[in-house]
């Protein structure tokens, strides 16, 4: 063999031929040498498929027409209606909402100024109050003096001898005071004014012992007790500061 396909194709029958011997056309897929120069196949018009036609177009009458503008009326103003319920509700709870904080402010305000004149107005009192303790204890002295000596009674009862302190002004009102409340006691009693001591004021003394009632120390220890609350002097008070 010298490579040629001549000889080949001189001993091959026909390709129309050999397609027909295995029962096969020239459309099943197998290429032949004179199918590279023969023109592509078509198919044919009837097996290229068709487009589904279209659909007819649709036919509204009037009273349709009307009957969706009516409908898409309806359905704008419930959208519409709905839009301002939501809005309205929004705008009462953003006004309760202020509401609420306002008066939460103004409870907040209203307290710190009914503490602070609250805080004032007893501060104010009791910065009176203490001015007033010796004006008081001077304008109360005869039954403070009272009220001592009865208290004291029962001891003093005892005592041999007791030897009296008092303000010059109540000297006579002590010394009277002790004479009935020891009447009947074997008691030497002597009574001598003491103008360094104040009016509700007295000393008394016996033999192993003393006893005494001194406003101006329990002046002094009110004024201890309430010094923490920082309470102005009756100058200030006086003056409006």
């Amino acid at each position: 063999m010298d490579g040629s396909t001549s000889h080949f194709l001189r001993d091959l029958p026909a390709a129309s031929t050999i397609g027909d011997v295995f029962g096969l056309g020239r459309s099943d897929g197998i290429l032949y040498v004179e199918d590279f120069d023969a023109p592509a196949s078509r198919p044919e018009p009837e097996d290229i498929p068709q487009p589904p036609p279209e659909p007819a177009p649709a036919v509204f009458s009037a009273e349709d027409v009307a009957a969706a503008h009516e409908a898409g009326r309806r359905e704008g103003v419930q959208s519409a209606l709905g839009d301002a319920r939501l809005l309205q509700e929004q705008l009462q709870t953003a006004a309760l909402q202020s509401l609420a904080d306002a008066l939460a402010n103004a409870r907040d305000a209203l307290e710190r100024v009914a503490t602070r004149q609250a805080e004032g107005c007893a501060r104010t009192t009791l910065a009176l109050l203490c001015a007033a303790v010796p004006a008081t204890m001077a304008r109360h002295a005869p039954a403070e003096l009272d009220a001592v000596i009865a208290a004291l009674r029962p001891g003093l009862a005892c005592e041999p001898e007791l030897r009296v302190r008092t303000h010059p002004d109540l000297t006579d009102h002590v010394r009277d005071t002790l004479i009935e409340a020891l009447a009947g006691e074997n008691v030497v009693l002597s009574v001598a004014p003491d103008a360094a001591l104040a009016p509700g004021d007295i000393g008394i003394a016996w033999c192993d012992g003393s006893a005494r009632r001194d406003g101006a120390a329990i002046y002094r220890e009110i004024r201890q007790a309430l010094a923490p609350l920082g309470l102005p002097a009756p100058e200030e008070i006086l003056n409006g500061k």
